[in-house]
């Protein structure tokens, strides 16, 4: 029986076998294609949107696979750019390398030829590449140290930082107060000089840091970080960043459905609220629906 909804792994493993089954099945009617992976239509027209946005590095329009379907017949144009054999970079290797250890921690619900090949695999790319590389966790960093001198004595540092809702690294001068962790993730709260305002960052997400040369102390204060902040909201439109941003399972969102927001301050709750673009409305408490709505009339107000 045909599946309509497939989890990101199934559709994972359905795109890497749709390559290679398409360039020797060039033509193949939809119909035939879903059949064969057996999924619906639909599903398979998804699958297909999305290997049409893959390719090899540089991802310009020579690069990207090169699909026709809207007739009913599935074709793959530049087939034979793909079929070229390619040099791995080092960085490819690592990441493939980094990759096998996370299957082979899970070893135990694969057979023993799954493991062996991961194994052996392995080996390879680790002579290739030469160097030692693990996935396990450090217990202290050089960031988290310069962080760390920031609690301790007040001080100011620099550092660039990495915003994944806007996909662009800041340099910003913070001063820490107070590491904490949540859902395995540390981060610190620090008064951000370049904001002007207390803000919350992510430890792994800082690129590069140091002692910042500028001679301002923050006086000796408790951060204060507020209980977290919980709104009701409503799902206008399915967006994965903002599902990954609040942390919600985006496969289980339903357009008009109701959804719990969690977050450690109302300022970031509605920073991320508006960088969804409208995806989540938040219904209660009025008193952050109204906050969001004037910092968006603010904002369109600046390009008047």
């Amino acid at each position: 029986m045909a599946k309509s909804v497939t989890t990101p792994l199934e559709q994972t493993a359905r795109l890497l076998d749709l390559v290679p089954f398409l360039l020797s099945h060039q033509g193949i009617a939809m119909d035939d294609l879903a059949k064969h992976f057996k999924v619906d239509n639909d599903v398979m027209i998804d699958d297909l949107n999305t290997l049409w946005m893959c390719g090899l590095p540089g991802y310009t329009p020579l690069e990207l696979i090169d699909l026709a379907f809207d007739s009913g017949f599935v074709t793959i144009r530049n087939a034979a750019p793909l079929a070229y054999v390619r040099t791995l970079s080092s960085s490819e290797i690592v990441a493939l390398a980094l990759g096998l250890d996370l299957l082979r921690e899970n070893s135990e619900k694969l057979g023993v030829e799954q493991s062996d090949r991961i194994e052996g695999l392995s080996k390879k790319l680790r002579d290739q590449i030469g160097v030692h590389i693990s996935i396990a966790a450090s217990p202290t960093t050089a960031h988290r140290s310069v962080v760390s001198t920031s609690i301790a004595q007040r001080v100011p540092i620099e550092m660039t930082y990495y915003s994944s809702s806007s996909d662009q690294e800041t340099v910003r001068i913070v001063t820490a107060y107070n590491f904490f962790r949540e859902k395995d993730i540390e981060y610190f709260d620090a008064h951000c000089h370049t904001a002007k305002g207390m803000r919350t960052f992510r430890l792994d997400r800082i690129v590069a840091v140091s002692l910042a040369k500028i001679s301002d102390v923050m006086p000796e204060v408790q951060a204060k970080r507020n209980e977290r902040v919980r709104v009701g909201a409503t799902i206008r439109t399915l967006d994965r960043a903002s599902a990954e941003a609040f942390g919600l399972a985006f496969t289980d969102l339903q357009l008009g459905g109701s959804v719990t927001l969690e977050a450690f301050s109302p300022e970031w709750l509605i920073r991320s609220i508006m960088a969804g673009g409208g995806s989540l409305v938040v219904e209660d408490p009025q008193e952050i629906a109204i906050q969001i709505r004037q910092s968006i009339a603010s904002t369109m107000a600046l390009y008047e």
